[in-house]
Formats: C-alpha cells, structure tokens, sequence
C-alpha cells in the first residue's frame, strides 16, 4: 500500500453527517481523543482524530473559515465505519486505543 496515496475519510465530529477525503499523507498527528474539532463536542469513545489544513481536504465538511484566515488547521476525526480497509493502518500510526473509563456519579443521600 502506498501510504502517500492512501485516502481517508474525515468528519469534524464522530457524528457527523458531512464527510470529506483526504491524502494520509496531508494528516499530521493521529492521536486518540474524546473531543471533536470545531465546537469540541465529547465523543462517547476514543476515536483516531487528526490535524490537516482546511485546504487540503474534498467533499463537505463541517468548517467554514469565518473564524481565521485560510489556510489554517483543523481537527478532524477519523473513524473505523468510515475507513474499515485502512483503519490497522491508522491505529498503527494512532498507536494503541486508550480504555475509557466512564465515570460513575456519586448520589449523596
């Protein structure tokens, strides 16, 4: 497989319904996170995110420049249901997933 020719799928969001393409090779940074870019919304899990310039990317994304001059980057997630053929490859660069631990409320009496 060629890496530098390799395509992935981003969002903004785990969620989210807009998805764009991208080279691997115009990712910077795959790591594990529980936030999102744009509005940092917690994802329910560990999901590969990444950093990219927002004019490196095709297809519709959730990113609309208003808030800086463009080109800037941007963070964008990267999931498993999006790149299944790719995905080993992309946990080998994230590294290993971390384990979340869901923490348990305390109900006082």
């Amino acid at each position: 497989m060629n890496i530098q020719s390799t395509r992935v799928k981003i969002r903004r969001g785990w969620n989210d319904w807009r998805i764009a393409e991208a080279d691997l090779s115009d990712l910077c940074n795959l790591h594990w996170d529980r936030y999102s870019g744009g509005v940092k919304a917690p994802c329910p899990q560990f999901f590969i995110h990444a950093y990219i310039n927002c004019d490196r990317y095709e297809g519709d994304l959730a990113h609309s420049c208003r808030h800086g001059l463009a080109p800037h980057v941007i963070k964008v997630c990267i999931t498993k249901t999006d790149n299944p053929d790719i995905f080993p490859l992309l946990n080998k660069i994230a590294g290993p997933k971390p384990i979340y631990h869901k923490m348990k409320s305390k109900i006082s009496s």
